[in-house]
């Protein structure tokens, strides 16, 4: 039996639902929620929330588990605690969102007479693999062997766990199309390198020693004046001031039509740059009940000493071997 303390506004929609789906005889005979946090095991809470926990968690504290893609940095470094988040819950859209993006400044490179771009990927977590596999990259595709016309796409990441995918498909970067090879990648670049040629870059990693900020003013100085970045990553990894030019579009909300790259006034402000992007998790559309859902899960899997899923691998210091990606 694990005991579970929910670090949630008691009248919040989402920790009603928790607590309802913790009291289900599924989870109710593996799991108790308990209204000390010094009685539990494993807390429950929100990037928001998390504050409200005090800086030292007690010893009996094994798992903190996050209701939404936070990073739960302020933790990162306590001994024998998991931290585990929701990022593959929300990753399938936040990487439709990116695409999104990808797909508009695409569109006005071509309004303008440039068709291909490059598209750079920092971090290579769950949302980097959603954008790979599951938003239409799909190496083995015969119809539409690269998406919205790219020319490259490149990755930086420093992790070791998913670096065998990008290699298996490098095995298969030579697609073609209309009788001509074609070279899209993914392929492994430093982060230097990718900045500084890629047309658009989507940043997908979590806050660490050496990602508060990843990117800061001399990084965006290695940008093309063009090139648009959009930030998926946890708040505190880019540093929104670097950038003279930001553009806040809910592209979750607005058809891909709605932005017209032929009129003066849009393409004005869209090509000028480089351009930061903020996808916010405000965007993110999540019922209360799928989110109780994907946490009973979870809990379960720890409550029955079985491996437990997102685990959040912070960007490590230099003398070790680190991980990002959210």
């Amino acid at each position: 039996m694990k005991r579970v303390y929910l670090a949630l506004p008691t009248a919040d929609a989402v920790a009603v639902a928790i607590r309802k789906r913790l009291k289900r005889k599924k989870s109710a005979k593996r799991l108790e929620v308990v209204n000390e946090l010094e009685a539990a095991q494993v807390v429950v809470t929100s990037t928001a929330d998390i504050v409200t926990l005090p800086e030292v968690l007690p010893e009996s504290v094994e798992l903190l588990q996050l209701i939404d893609c936070g990073g739960g940095q302020r933790y990162r470094d306590v001994p024998g605690l998991t931290i585990n988040n929701a990022s593959s819950f929300y990753a399938s859209q936040v990487a439709a969102l990116a695409w999104s993006i990808v797909r508009e400044r695409s569109r006005m490179r071509q309004a303008f007479g440039s068709e291909l771009l490059q598209l750079g990927l920092v971090g290579l977590g769950n949302v980097g693999l959603m954008s790979l596999i599951r938003q239409q990259f799909d190496p083995f595709s015969i119809e539409r062997p690269f998406p919205f016309r790219l020319d490259r796409f490149v990755v930086n990441d420093i992790r070791t766990r998913y670096r065998d995918i990008v290699d298996r498909w490098r095995e298969v970067d030579s697609w073609r199309e209309h009788g001509q090879a074609t070279h899209v990648g993914p392929f492994w670049m430093p982060l230097d390198q990718l900045l500084s040629t890629s047309d658009v870059v989507v940043v997908a990693v979590h806050r660490g020693p050496t990602a508060d900020p990843l990117l800061g003013e001399r990084e965006t100085r290695l940008l093309d004046p063009r090139a648009w970045l959009v930030d998926v990553s946890e708040e505190g990894v880019v540093d929104p001031s670097a950038f003279a030019t930001q553009f806040d579009v809910d592209f979750a909300k607005r058809g891909e039509d709605d932005i017209d790259p032929t009129e003066s006034g849009a393409s004005d402000q869209l090509l000028s740059g480089p351009v930061y992007m903020r996808v916010s998790g405000d965007m993110l559309e999540r019922t209360p009940k799928e989110v109780a859902k994907f946490v009973g899960w979870n809990l379960r899997q720890c409550a029955r000493g079985r491996t437990t899923y997102n685990r959040v691998r912070h960007v490590a210091d230099g003398n070790s071997r680190g991980e990002c990606g959210c």
